[in-house]
């Protein structure tokens, strides 16, 4: 038999936990002495405290806890309920890592554009591109990465597929739905549709030709891609230029490290000059990441 504070000890509770259970009739000491009011437990009352525990960490409440109790509710479904709650809680917890990675983004933005920091910004023109590439919606950008990494990951290994796009069609501020086009160019224009082993298919199309893409590279998760369209809308405004629809994002590099720190993804953002007597047209440069 332990007293209260060796079981507290061995279950890695509380005492005070101890006697509130006893009181409300949840979790009962194996012996109580009513005249000296010590209470002794046991050490195979450990399941049932440790089911009671398992329960609560669920998010139920005591009375919740009570009726599986009475229902006696066995290992196997106990094990599905917890892994059900796993599961909800790493959700959670990568959705507020997303979360966490905008505000720093946001941040960062923030002190560029304070700090006068130079503009790494190229204008270009884009030569008409073949591709393929599938229409997705999905929950997070991330959710995007993994699917652009899934295209890449099954694609033929041939020489007729080259870098990665990604086309935001449209992107609501709950930041809980976006509307991607996802693929790759290709080397062919008469390139048919590719059905992949996972049921995903992509479709042939021709993205158009672009007269004019202020161009910028950002290294990092994509939380950070913020970073270049900012600096292209600075340079846009310096510049008298204003940005037009049919963005792209090309990836440079598909990250393989931790926290995707080692992408590599330039921002190709259609622009037009609005007053081109009154402003100055920068000269082309190399690129520079961002």
């Amino acid at each position: 038999m332990f007293t209260v504070g060796e079981f507290s000890r061995i279950a890695r509770v509380s005492k005070r936990l101890l006697r509130y259970y006893d009181q409300i009739g949840l979790f009962k000491p194996a012996h109580s002495d009513t005249r000296t009011g010590r209470r002794s437990y046991r050490a195979d009352q450990l399941p049932a405290l440790n089911r009671i525990l398992a329960l609560k960490d669920l998010g139920l409440s005591l009375a919740e806890v009570r009726r599986l109790l009475d229902e006696r509710i066995g290992v196997a479904a106990l094990h599905d309920l917890l892994q059900e709650r796993k599961t909800e809680i790493e959700r959670l917890i990568e959705s507020e890592a997303q979360r966490l990675r905008r505000i720093e983004a946001r941040l960062e933005a923030i002190r560029e554009s304070e700090s006068g920091r130079p503009l790494h910004v190229v204008v270009k023109p884009l030569a008409e591109q073949a591709v393929l590439g599938v229409r997705v919606t999905v929950a997070s950008f991330d959710e995007g990465l993994a699917v652009l990494l899934r295209i890449r990951a099954q694609l033929p290994e041939d020489r007729q597929h080259g870098l990665c796009y990604c086309i935001c069609h449209a992107a609501h501020e709950s930041h809980r739905t976006l509307d991607l086009e996802l693929g790759c160019h290709t080397s062919t224009l008469r390139q048919a549709a590719l059905e992949l082993p996972d049921g995903l298919r992509l479709l042939p199309r021709l993205l158009p030709a672009v007269d004019a893409a202020a161009t910028t590279v950002v290294r990092g998760p994509l939380e950070r891609i913020i970073l270049g369209y900012g600096q292209i809308g600075e340079w846009a405004e310096r510049n008298g230029y204003r940005t037009l629809e049919g963005a792209r994002e090309v990836s440079l590099h598909l990250p393989v490290e931790p926290g995707a720190v080692d992408y590599l993804t330039e921002i190709q953002q259609p622009v037009e000059q609005v007053a081109a007597n009154n402003s100055r047209k920068p000269r082309r440069r190399r690129n520079v990441d961002a």
